[in-house]
């Protein structure tokens, strides 16, 4: 079996998108922070409310699809704001739930333990689940690494400060100084890449966010 660090996960936290399996056994797929905990286990920090959590729960299994594609990260994270991107669910040969395609590569999970937490930041207390999980199987499909780009890193930035903005909005909360982080963040992109896939996907989420919020 390939080992998580082929895949490029760490003990730092890194974004890859997990796909799931609902009640009706249709497939679920979502942007989520993970890290690696030693050689074959994963750890995961899900908020509540969480569709993934609740199919994590209940089938004790989950896949790991590992890209470099961010602005893809980004549409699946935020299909609330963004038109969600085309995904195709192929079968997995180690689980009932399916894997991406296209991706780099593919860690196969079973949940060990779900442990629920309190969690305190600037948008004050919120509830969520670490997920800790063992890898039954880790695919590797591309092992060359393409440099990260500075405007990758500043769209995914773009996109955690957005779904902040948006729990902060339905809590109540001034947004307006989170929204004008949010516009340095997206200006930064453009500026590096303006021409870029990267930059298109900025710029969209900025005006949803700012639709949404009312510029404020």
């Amino acid at each position: 079996m390939a080992s998580l660090r082929e895949l490029g996960l760490r003990d730092s936290p890194g974004e890859v998108i997990l796909s799931t399996l609902n009640p009706d056994s249709s497939p679920h797929a979502a942007a989520v922070g993970v890290r690696a905990r030693g050689e074959e286990e994963v750890e995961m920090l899900l908020f509540h409310p969480s569709v993934s959590l609740s199919n994590l729960r209940r089938e004790g299994e989950g896949v790991l699809n590992v890209t470099d594609d961010v602005s893809l990260l980004v549409r699946v994270g935020l299909r609330n704001l963004l038109p969600p991107p085309r995904l195709e669910f192929l079968p997995s040969a180690l689980l009932r739930t399916p894997r991406l395609g296209g991706m780099r590569g593919y860690a196969y999970l079973r949940v060990r333990e779900v442990e629920e937490r309190e969690v305190e930041d600037e948008l004050g207390t919120s509830t969520a689940s670490r997920v800790l999980c063992r890898a039954v199987g880790v695919e590797v499909v591309s092992p060359g690494v393409k440099p990260f780009l500075r405007s990758e890193f500043f769209l995914l930035e773009a996109a955690v400060k957005a779904s902040r903005i948006l729990v902060a909005r339905e809590r109540g909360m001034k947004v307006r100084r989170m929204v004008e982080e949010l516009r340095r963040l997206v200006e930064e992109c453009l500026r590096l890449a303006p021409s870029s896939g990267e930059a298109e996907t900025a710029r969209e989420l900025l005006e949803a966010v700012e639709r949404r919020v009312g510029m404020w």
